[in-house]
């Protein structure tokens, strides 16, 4: 697996396109403690991804810095719904506290390594809940 972490710097916009239309699958970050980087998801990120990747694309949209959650200004409902709108999966994550990112990259890896119609709206592994309860009590825990 190639990874390429541009960490939203507009300078990397040039090349984007060359990685886009390969790219097998994409992990979309946002901090929730800032409106502006949802957002820029929201109105940049996932149109490029949508013209210029190949249909298909597995994608994980992950809010980061739940450990902030007094910070919060993006919630995770916003965060739920625009990743039900196109599709993708949803997850939340602190690299500080080390809560589910290993979990966000091994999902990634599972979903592209899956024939397409196996997967259901959120995935067929389920992802566990957070000490910050960000996920769904209705779904399994696991991981």
């Amino acid at each position: 697996m190639e990874i390429l972490d541009t960490g939203g710097q507009e300078r990397y916009n040039s090349i984007f396109q060359s990685y886009y239309k390969l790219a097998d699958c994409c992990l979309l970050v946002y901090d929730i403690t800032k409106k502006e980087t949802f957002e820029k998801v929201k109105n940049y990120y996932i149109p490029n991804i949508k013209d210029k990747c190949k249909l298909g694309i597995k994608v994980i949209l992950l809010g980061n810095k739940t450990d902030l959650k007094d910070e919060r200004e993006v919630s995770d409902d916003d965060g739920k719904d625009l990743a039900d709108e196109n599709g993708y999966i949803f997850m939340e994550s602190s690299c500080k506290d080390n809560y589910n990112v290993s979990d966000a990259f091994t999902a990634l890896v599972e979903m592209t390594n899956r024939e397409p119609n196996k997967l259901n709206k959120v995935g067929s592994f389920a992802i566990k809940k957070d000490k910050h309860n960000n996920v769904d009590e209705n779904k399994n825990n696991c991981c």
